[in-house]
């Protein structure tokens, strides 16, 4: 008498009997046919909703945040603005990624002027620039002589580029495994530092209106921030005399403390 297959088995031979092969029924490669079977899912279906309400939110963290910088003004209270900025600008950086991949605006003309405010105007980072080197990137991942972000520079990807490397390149890459996320967070700096360089080559698309947008960015930017955090802004002094007002009424009521004096 035979013997009936375990439950695992059966369960193996109903998935092995109900799932096609990548090739059936079609020509091309494997991935061709996956990429057939992601769209005819709708997982690579615009959602124009879903981006409505994240430029919306974003937006709005955007105006609120820097609301609260200037409300607060040059106390070290602002080390909790700046946590907030940070998610912000990370987040406006996804939304320039987005809307470089076309996920946001079917056409290259909307996705070039809302990629360009939200990362050169926003951020402060080259989108065509950007753009640029990111397509490189998933046309050719993880091989060294195309793929840009693989490319040996401080950090190094490959025994052979260990091996090559020279300066702070090669005493970074002894201990790369240490240092990684502590240097992941310069990475803000160096996207803005290649941006200017990007802008300031020729080759560039639209050079002069990014260049004019960077421009822009970073005199908002420092213009806020020397403004609020300086020592005579109007948001300290405004703080000043409230605490001097509560030093006076506590002098009031003891008199072994003293007011506060101009």
């Amino acid at each position: 008498m035979a013997r009936a297959p375990s439950p695992a088995k059966t369960r193996t031979m109903t998935i092995e009997r109900s799932a096609p092969t990548l090739r059936a029924g079609h020509g091309g490669s494997d991935f061709a046919e996956l990429r057939r079977r992601v769209d005819a899912a709708g997982l690579l279906d615009r959602r124009p909703g879903y981006y409505l309400l994240r430029f919306t939110l974003a937006g709005t963290a955007l105006v609120a945040a820097w609301a609260a910088f200037v409300a607060i003004g040059s106390t070290a209270w602002q080390l909790l603005t700046a946590v907030v900025l940070a998610v912000v600008f990370a987040q406006l950086a996804l939304l320039a990624h987005d809307i470089a991949h076309r996920q946001v605006f079917r056409t290259r003309r909307p996705s070039e002027i809302a990629g360009r405010l939200v990362g050169n105007l926003g951020v402060g980072m080259s989108y065509g620039w950007w753009m640029d080197k990111h397509t490189r990137h998933h046309a050719n991942p993880n091989h060294e002589e195309l793929d840009p972000d693989v490319s040996p520079d401080l950090l190094v990807w490959s025994q052979e580029q260990a091996r090559n490397a020279r300066g702070p390149a090669r005493f970074i890459g002894k201990y790369e495994a240490f240092l990684f996320f502590p240097l992941l967070t310069l990475e803000a700096f160096n996207l803005h530092v290649s941006s200017v360089r990007a802008v300031l080559r020729p080759g560039l698309p639209s050079r002069k209106l990014e260049a004019g947008l960077l421009l822009a960015h970073a005199v908002i930017y420092l213009s806020l921030v020397f403004t609020v955090l300086s020592p005579d802004s109007p948001s300290r002094s405004s703080w000043s005399t409230r605490r001097c007002s509560a030093s006076t009424s506590a002098a009031r009521s003891h008199p072994t403390t003293r007011a506060c004096r101009r």
